[in-house]
């Protein structure tokens, strides 16, 4: 008689947890990626970009790789669908120049980029080309 019981026990845990989980956002970096923070008083410039062949042809699921010079660190993501890529920003102690993009894909490697910003404020987004050619 007691197995039953515990076993009941279990599985409403389970189900009360999987309910709570269900009902956060997925969160990335203290963000939710269906929205944006209450504040980024602390980030630097957004960076949107894409991926294309040199015959200007999008470039889907591409591995675009960050590298960020002030943090000795990269980061590694992919392109959408229509070769499309964006990063929110960085600390804005980043400074943009000490940024580098490189990409890569299925039978295609790295060839050349261009970065530039959009504006001229502190959070004006950064575009940037990335130009992949056939192995």
């Amino acid at each position: 008689m007691r197995r039953p019981l515990v076993r009941t026990v279990l599985v409403a845990s389970l189900g009360i947890a999987l309910l709570g989980l269900a009902s956060l956002g997925a969160r990335a970096g203290g963000g939710s990626f269906d929205s944006m923070d209450d504040s980024d008083d602390d980030s630097g410039p957004p960076y949107v970009g894409n991926v294309k062949d040199r015959d200007g042809n999008a470039i889907a699921d591409a591995k675009v790789t960050i590298k960020v010079a002030a943090f000795n660190s990269s980061l590694i993501l992919r392109t959408d669908d229509q070769g499309h890529f964006n990063v929110k920003g960085f600390d804005k102690s980043v400074d943009p120049d000490g940024v580098d993009f490189s990409c890569s894909a299925d039978g295609f490697k790295f060839f050349a980029r261009t970065k530039a910003k959009t504006g001229d404020g502190p959070k004006a987004p950064v575009a940037v080309t990335c130009l992949v050619e056939k192995q």
